[in-house]
């Protein structure tokens, strides 16, 4: 009996299953949030945005697009800031390429959530660097009032 006359074909054996471009337990499953975003110099990371109030996000962001002397603007009037409670204000931002627009409570700062401007779901999750299975935020399509049946965008919500 020759103990290595099957040697050269388990090499070959292992060498094919060492190409089959199967994960190991070790490796990781999902790309890092910073190898994310450098690769894509067009994306958005929006779940680190999860959580943060409006100041926080505008740091973030960059100004929105609004204007202190809009009808609606950066911030409620005092008049309207008595009418509406400060509820439900809205800023929209535009970095690299997409539009956010942002919902919050202008009395408490306080983030309601997030729309993604578009109209292809797929490019909106890659562009936001956005999971279904998020355990801190929800991901809702957003349709376009005029057609039920295409997306708007994508509206990110905080879980807590």
């Amino acid at each position: 009996m020759r103990p290595f006359r099957y040697l050269p074909f388990v090499l070959l054996l292992s060498g094919i299953a060492a190409c089959t471009g199967t994960q190991t337990a070790s490796e990781k499953s999902s790309p890092d949030v910073g190898s994310v975003t450098s690769a894509r110099p067009n994306a958005l990371d929006m779940p680190a945005l999860v959580g943060r109030n409006i100041d926080q996000l505008r740091r973030a962001l960059g100004p929105p697009s609004e204007t202190r002397e809009e009808a609606i603007g950066l911030e409620p009037t005092p008049e309207q800031m008595k009418a509406t409670k400060g509820e439900d204000w809205i800023n929209t931002f535009e970095k690299n390429g997409s539009t956010v627009v942002v919902t919050f409570n202008a009395k408490t700062r306080k983030v309601l959530d997030m729309v993604l401007i578009g109209s292809n779901e797929d490019e909106l999750m890659r562009r936001g660097n956005l999971s279904l299975t998020a355990p801190n935020y929800l991901v809702l399509p957003v349709t376009d009032p005029k057609n039920a049946k295409k997306v708007a965008g994508l509206r990110v919500v905080s879980r807590r």
